[in-house]
């Protein structure tokens, strides 16, 4: 039996205890007076990604005056302004092959890359492989 005893205190993610005290390297002539007020303020106004109020606007390369034809009269515009679908080509009698197990192509790849990923990760762990 040993006598000598160790002290676990704190752990975990501190700060260095009183006889270390927390370093500062900021340098002092990189340091400038804020004014706490202003930074109250720009708080406020600052938005959530997750406040549910944001508006996301896409840019579709049309001017304020082409949406408004394009949504009243969408015959009168020309160029990348005219929609180009030809509503009569979309083929709605295309149904997805099944592949195996009832997966579609994407799952089935997935499903492959993990099981040979698996039987490559095992041959090499257990040393008879050479990478």
């Amino acid at each position: 039996m040993s006598s000598i005893k160790f002290n676990f205190s704190g752990g975990g993610n501190k700060a260095p205890g009183s006889p270390y005290p927390v370093p500062n390297f900021a340098d002092p002539r990189l340091q400038i007076e804020r004014d706490p007020a202003f930074y109250a303020a720009a708080a406020k106004t600052r938005k959530s990604a997750f406040s549910g109020n944001n508006e996301y606007a896409f840019e579709d390369g049309l001017t304020v005056i082409e949406r408004q034809q394009k949504a009243t009269i969408p015959g009168f515009l020309s160029g990348s302004a005219r929609s180009q679908i030809d509503k009569s080509a979309i083929r709605d009698d295309l149904v997805a092959d099944q592949l195996i197990f009832g997966l579609d192509p994407d799952r089935f790849q997935l499903l492959f890359i993990a099981v040979f990923g698996l039987f490559a990760l095992i041959g090499g762990l257990s040393g008879n492989l050479n990478f």
